[in-house]
């Protein structure tokens, strides 16, 4: 087992000695910061376990032996020119091992939206006013889905719980085990409200031929994707999130892939952003379509094109 994932045990078990029933605001703070240290390395770990390098911003050979395998270089070519003096030996970003780490592993896959959203949780504590933390939204994932988010990775990597919940697995389990009902019940609900909606409306073909006509209109634009409303089965739009990071290599900004900020559905009016319940439906986005667009305004552009629509005048990037 690798450091990655050992590290990512202490986070871990520090998270589950202090979820209880009744959580303080001030405490879940700390176990969200914890919780997403954690996530990071397992979701490094993941991609270590098949090979160090697809960790690394600069995976190459020159950086690369000497931030992996320094014990491997015979002293007497140290000086190798195939070999960087002032290796860059940094890791690649939470939001960047997240999307790495999905393609391989299906426990990932399935919590995408859940560990966006405690990426998210982690970027807003270590760098924004605590006020704009959503104390609410990340407390029902650390007791709901913490528990059972972690078995699912347990069972993937043949990893014994205990690594996880340094025993405490029992209380966790019961704790989530009271709030995945109501997670079910809500979901119920929700799919079934917009049932009602819809087939109050499906008779209209006016009001059907309209709604065909936005929602063409709105996949044409930058960041959507489409996939079947879970309650009218008409086409709903997931709302995406451009995921940008500084390419070392390029010394340009590109698209490294999409958070699911939404889904919302024209027929029904069925809206919903809440992480856990987009999960729960398997709403992720589908490979988009290999086009080209402006990463500021999203004019869509001809390849090595220069955007003309705004004042950035970025280079065409092909999207994941």
């Amino acid at each position: 087992m690798n450091n990655y994932l050992n590290d990512s045990f202490i986070f871990f078990k520090e998270v589950s000695r202090r979820i209880e029933t009744n959580i303080p605001d001030t405490e879940i703070i700390q176990l969200a910061f914890n919780l997403a240290l954690g996530c990071e390395r397992l979701l490094k770990g993941i991609l270590y376990e098949i090979n160090p390098t697809y960790i690394l911003i600069e995976p190459d050979f020159k950086h690369s032996l000497r931030t992996l395998y320094p014990n491997k270089i015979l002293s007497t070519i140290s000086e190798s020119k195939q070999l960087e003096n002032k290796p860059n030996s940094d890791v690649i970003s939470f939001n960047n091992s997240l999307l790495r780490a999905q393609i391989i592993s299906e426990s990932t896959s399935s919590h995408k939206n859940i560990l966006f959203a405690i990426s998210k949780a982690r970027d807003v504590i270590a760098h924004c006013e605590l006020n704009q933390l959503n104390k609410q939204s990340i407390k029902e994932i650390i007791q709901r889905d913490f528990y059972t988010m972690l078995v699912s990775f347990s069972k993937e990597l043949a990893i014994d719980k205990k690594h996880f919940f340094d025993g405490k697995h029992i209380k966790l389990s019961k704790i989530s085990a009271s709030l995945q009902t109501d997670l079910d019940k809500k979901l119920l609900l929700l799919l079934e409200i917009h049932q009602e909606i819809w087939k109050s409306s499906s008779g209209n073909e006016n009001f059907i031929l309209q709604k065909e006509k936005t929602t063409q209109i709105l996949l044409q634009s930058s960041h959507k994707d489409k996939t079947e409303c879970p309650s009218c089965k008409n086409i709903a739009i997931i709302y995406l999130k451009p995921i940008i990071e500084f390419n070392q290599l390029r010394l340009i900004e590109e698209t490294i892939g999409h958070e699911i900020r939404m889904l919302k559905c024209e027929f029904c009016k069925l809206e919903i952003n809440e992480s856990s319940i987009l999960d729960k439906l398997g709403i992720r986005n589908r490979k988009l379509h290999r086009n080209s667009e402006c990463l500021y305004c999203g004019q869509i552009l001809k390849d090595d094109e220069i955007c003309t629509s705004c004042s950035s005048g970025s280079i065409s990037l092909i999207l994941n």
